[in-house]
């Protein structure tokens, strides 16, 4: 947490302008931010959420993580070079040029409620992992003015480290927090992976391998998720296509390079990764059936105890020291996917709010400072407003329900004007408001169909989670997939239709005749331009990080030594080969 903060307040120093804060200039070094791309679409989720789909199911599991090969395929194709060429400072920034002021307004009100919850999801399911392994969650501690858990104190000062580094460094100290976290997350799995089998094959991994294939439950292997009826694939996998090309953070991240060869080279490598990575993360965690059949009785104080499947695991077979750094691991995860959400909704309160209306008011802009301390001020309200969520959402189900509930309330929604908008310039300027509002009000429906088939009180909590279970035409469906469909056909079918009525005049013909200008003009960087010096200093200190954290682990081996803690050196000595 220390080193975290640190980074925030060091990488400040770069933010000199406000593209330097949201954006990095433009110039982000495309090998950082690929790195930041691929880890920022992870988070405690994977350990946590991820960990319980694979305790039950693991074949439902492998095909439900592999999903993201295609999708960043399709950002290769199609999507990274022209998110590049829009060249854009903020996110929403696209919905102004595409559509209207009015679309990015609309947007504002719409996407930050969502993605705070969303924030406030991450928030609470990275504290489940940490406050668990540390053994502190149903500890009481007295503040002097207040009791509180372990759990709830977990969440008050996680977020406060993330909301505080976000808020000083920006989208540099988010792309350098993102690498250091990648390399811990690779470090800390592929040390966990052989380690597990080595455990449950009494010393052997060949005979750990040849247990996986006898004593898992029978069907384990099966291509099902229990619980989850048939139209979840698919409606999951349209979730996945959305995510992984026109999330805004997505975005940011393609149009924040130099030069958009290099944005294709990020897809790419992001497709390879998202094959390779997370099969290796969820490997583990096939072991733990087997080790841990009755893994309820470990946990009875939680609601879904098969989700900590792999905290179980890691304090069976991990030494302390390596226990500290997976910990330190999943904290990690889990920031470079909340900082990534305050840093662009923060820019677009700042670019796409608040410097257009007080620019009207005033007859003049905000100066650089102003729209900085704003920004900054956005981010620190975000935050809070995130932990506020985090400490009151755990009556709502497990961490995966929770997270997809949340997304779906919005995802499909919010994305299909930008996904088609992206592809299909010949819709009117209010053809993004009208898509939303239908999609709005669908979801909205159901929500209240949902908290009157509760039996709960209507309240704003249970019309955002509560559940539904109907059937129609022979197809059981919920809450996700019912808001998914909501959003396809109420708001693709609005958006689709409304091109019937294109008409171009006035700003809305100049400003969409500039896009598509701009969408065919390819955006190269100057040939001999050098890569800036804030991506040196971010290499540098990357480096140096890996080196500090190999020294820790170094320095833990000695008293640890009885219990497997030469295992600590081999990870301090990876880390720092790496500065190599």
């Amino acid at each position: 947490m220390v080193m975290i903060v640190a980074i925030g307040i060091y990488v400040a120093r770069f933010n000199k302008k406000t593209s330097d804060y949201f954006k990095g200039g433009g110039h982000i070094p495309w090998q950082l931010s690929m790195v930041s791309l691929f880890i920022s679409g992870f988070s405690a989720f994977m350990f946590v959420g991820a960990s319980g789909i694979t305790y039950k199911n693991a074949g439902g599991a492998i095909l439900l993580f592999s999903l993201a090969l295609p999708s960043y395929l399709l950002g290769y194709y199609v999507f990274a070079v022209r998110w590049r060429r829009t060249r854009l400072d903020t996110p929403l920034q696209f919905l102004t040029r595409r559509f209207s002021r009015e679309t990015t307004y609309f947007y504002t009100l719409l996407a930050v409620v969502p993605n705070t919850l969303v924030l406030g999801i991450m928030i609470y399911t990275l504290c489940i992992f940490t406050s668990t392994a540390l053994g502190i969650s149903e500890q009481v501690y007295d503040l002097g003015f207040m009791t509180i858990k372990g759990f709830e104190l977990s969440i008050l000062v996680t977020g406060g480290v993330i909301v505080i580094y976000t808020t000083l460094g920006g989208l540099w100290a988010v792309m350098v927090t993102d690498g250091i976290q990648f390399l811990i997350v690779l470090l800390v799995t592929l040390i966990i992976t052989p380690l597990s089998y080595h455990y449950i094959g009494d010393g052997s991994i060949i005979d750990g391998l040849k247990r996986l294939a006898t004593d898992t439950p029978e069907g384990y292997f099966g291509i099902n998720l229990e619980g989850k009826p048939f139209l979840f694939w698919p409606i999951y996998f349209i979730y996945i296509i959305f995510g992984y090309n026109v999330n805004w953070h997505i975005a940011q991240r393609y149009y924040s390079v130099a030069d958009e060869r290099d944005t294709r080279k990020m897809a790419l490598w992001c497709a390879g990764l998202s094959l390779v990575l997370p099969m290796l993360w969820i490997f583990p965690i096939f072991t733990t059936p087997i080790i841990f059949p009755e893994i309820a009785t470990l946990w009875p104080s939680l609601a879904n105890p098969e989700e900590a499947a792999f905290v179980s695991l890691a304090l069976a077979v991990l030494p302390h020291g390596m226990l500290g750094l997976l910990t330190a691991a999943i904290f990690a995860a889990t920031m470079s996917s909340t900082d990534t959400l305050f840093n662009w909704l923060g820019a677009v309160i700042t670019k796409d709010v608040y410097v257009p209306i007080s620019t009207s008011i005033k007859g003049v802009a905000p100066t650089e400072k102003t729209q900085r301390w704003f920004g900054k001020a956005s981010v620190g309200c975000l935050g809070a407003f995130s932990i506020f969520v985090a400490l009151n959402i755990k009556q709502f189900g497990g961490a995966f329900d929770v997270y997809m509930k949340a997304e779906s309330l919005y995802k499909i929604t919010l994305f299909i004007p930008v996904f088609f908008g992206l592809l299909f310039t010949k819709t009117p300027w209010w053809s993004a408001i009208a898509s939303v509002s239908a999609g709005v009000i669908g979801v909205l429906i159901v929500g209240i169909a949902a908290s009157i088939q509760t039996a709960d009180s209507i309240s704003a909590m249970n019309i955002l989670f509560a559940d539904i279970n109907v059937t129609w035409f022979g197809f059981d469906i919920t809450r996700y997939e019912m808001n998914a469909l909501v959003g396809i056909f109420a708001s693709g079918g609005v958006f689709l239709a409304s091109a019937f009525f294109n008409k171009r005049e006035g700003a809305f013909k100049e400003r969409i005749e500039s896009f598509e200008t701009d969408l065919k003009t390819p955006a190269h960087s100057d040939p001999d331009t050098k890569i800036g010096s804030e991506g040196i200093i971010a290499y540098r200190m990357l480096g140096y990080l890996s080196i500090g954290i190999g020294v820790v682990l170094f320095l833990v081996t000695i008293p640890t030594l009885n219990r497997g803690g030469w295992l600590n050196s081999v990870a301090g000595l990876i880390l720092s080969l790496i500065h190599i």
